[in-house]
């Protein structure tokens, strides 16, 4: 087995091992919290349940399957608005759970207006693997490949073949690739907001004002994007074409 093709395992095992079903380090006492709402809940207590893991994810716990596990409860206590809310920040962390995913499908069909999360534009429809890939894992593979681009760049330098050079430009293209995935990402998740209405039913207004033109009606669990906020009004779209405005209390993101 060639030195080149040893790299490329060593990387590719390096990259299996970050990015499988990364599972957060939790607190014992979280762990314990969850552990016990987790029995809440598999006994139908799930008011009791609700209480628990809204009181880990108050302590600052940013998992995934605590964000699903939450969504889970209000699904069952007829939360729609919360249930999906809670769905849509388990995705963020948990790109590739397909139990997640159907959740969020059903979860989705019991609202009255059935709005998919927005589409995320052109250039993340280019980069078509980042929606499979969370911004954790982004960094992960960017650390990874900047290593693997360095370590082959080294190694040019005592090994001056063909095959190490082809290694290195190979490298590079991966790594300013996945740099320009990572930062597409990051740019999503902190300039392009996503909300979901909480409230039975809210007006959506042609500026900010309870008093000005109501343009349609909204539902709970509708999947908005926010365009801008000013004091207790955010300006929310569904597409091009239907925008307004809405009072901040009556959704959440």
């Amino acid at each position: 087995m060639t030195i080149q093709i040893k790299i490329l395992l060593c990387a590719s095992t390096f990259i299996f091992l970050f990015i499988s079903n990364p599972i957060e380090a939790l607190e014992d006492d979280a762990l314990m919290k969850i552990v016990q709402a987790n029995e809440y809940y598999h006994e139908k207590d799930y008011q009791s349940a609700l209480k628990v893991f809204e009181n880990v994810v108050a302590h600052g716990h940013n998992n995934g399957y605590l964000y699903y596990n939450l969504g889970n409860t209000h699904m069952r206590l007829g939360n729609t608005g919360y249930a999906i809310l809670n769905y849509l920040k388990a995705k963020s962390l948990l790109p590739r759970n397909e139990n997640l995913d159907a959740n969020l499908r059903y979860a989705i069909s019991q609202t009255v207006d059935q709005l998919n999360p927005p589409p995320k534009g052109l250039i993340s429809g280019l980069l078509f693997w980042q929606k499979s890939i969370s911004l954790d894992e982004h960094l992960r593979l960017l650390i990874i490949f900047n290593i693997v681009f360095w370590s082959v760049s080294i190694g040019l330098l005592y090994y001056r073949k063909p095959p190490w050079n082809m290694l290195k430009n190979i490298s590079m293209g991966i790594l300013l690739l996945i740099f320009a995935s990572t930062g597409t990402q990051y740019y999503l998740q902190t300039n392009q907001k996503t909300a979901v209405v909480l409230k039975k039913k809210v007006d959506i207004k042609s500026d900010r004002g309870i008093h000005d033109i109501t343009l349609f009606q909204l539902h709970e669990g509708a999947i908005i994007s926010v365009d801008a906020e000013y004091g207790e009004w955010v300006n929310i779209s569904l597409d091009k074409d239907k925008t307004g405005w809405i009072l901040k209390e009556s959704i959440g993101h």
